[in-house]
């Protein structure tokens, strides 16, 4: 049968519109991450995760208003609290990182989070492990020391942060995806944010400096654009599959390496590019061979 005229275009639509959106996401994570950057020369780091997440709260009070008290009702709050305190500890460590090392380093290790989620995956619930999987966490591994690098350098505190962090929230998101078999999307994310303020506030009083106007508009354009980098992020999942969209978080790389180079005069070296890229390659392979089985499952249904 000929396809008809114009198919083609239509076709491959969704497929741009997903990538377009995976690199806008990818430049507004990086000049997220470069303004924490920037701000923890001046702030600490653990205040400036405080008003991430007060900004980032901020943001959800419209949807909260629509939603109403409904959207609170809840039989598993300690299951909420104990996810938000597991957020709480993985943002505090990143932005730690973030002041601690180079932006691109910071940003290759962070490609690691799908390994972390499949790892725990196969210890939480007990997913079957095959020979692309295990190929996939060692390939992934393998990249994470071309970056660190231990051995050859020394090994650098906010590198073991970013790891840390990047672990924390692989878990963050084992629990959500836990939640989500009761509870509806929207509440999951108000309590995480809810709860996550406060948690983040306390631990920011032990270091506290109130920040100034030229600060606290920065402090509001990382709540701003972090909470968009999410959304464009679950617009590109939303219309394409996994196994395509993996591959273009690479170009987040890209976008850390120029602010990196604008602000910091930072420039990766090629064990970081290579780390990065074999980290990627690991990752795709994850959500290409996730997408064979879900089509080999619904094939036998």
């Amino acid at each position: 049968m000929t396809a008809p005229a114009g198919g083609s275009s239509v076709a491959t639509s969704p497929a741009v519109l997903a990538t377009a959106f995976m690199i806008l996401a990818g430049a507004l994570f990086a000049s997220m991450h470069g303004t924490v950057r920037l701000i923890s020369f001046d702030l600490h780091p653990f205040v400036i995760a405080f008003y991430r997440n007060l900004f980032g709260f901020l943001v959800l009070v419209p949807l909260l208003m629509r939603g109403g008290v409904g959207m609170f009702m809840t039989k598993r709050f300690g299951f909420h609290s104990i996810r938000a305190c597991i957020n709480s500890m993985s943002m505090l460590c990143w932005f730690m990182a973030l002041s601690l090392i180079p932006l691109a380093d910071a940003t290759a290790l962070n490609l690691t989070g799908p390994l972390f989620v499949t790892l725990g995956a196969m210890i939480a619930f007990g997913e079957r492990v095959r020979i692309w999987r295990w190929t996939a966490l060692i390939l992934g591994a393998i990249g994470a020391l071309m970056v660190i690098r231990p051995g050859f350098e020394a090994v650098n505190l906010g590198a073991l942060l970013a790891v840390a962090a990047t672990a924390l929230a692989a878990i963050s998101k084992l629990f959500a995806k836990s939640l989500t078999k009761t509870e509806d999307p929207a509440t999951i994310a108000a309590y995480v944010q809810f709860l996550m303020t406060p948690i983040t506030l306390v631990v920011a009083l032990f270091y506290w400096q109130w920040p100034t106007t030229e600060q606290l508009f920065g402090l509001m354009a990382i709540g701003a654009l972090g909470s968009l980098g999410h959304l464009f992020t679950a617009k590109a999942y939303a219309i394409a599959d996994l196994s395509f969209a993996e591959p273009i978080v690479f170009t987040r790389m890209i976008w850390a390496t120029i602010f990196g180079y604008v602000a910091f005069s930072e420039i990766p070296d090629i064990w970081t590019w290579a780390g990065a890229f074999t980290i990627v390659m690991a990752t795709t392979i994850i959500s290409y061979r996730e997408r064979v089985v879900k089509r080999a499952s619904a094939g036998k249904v």
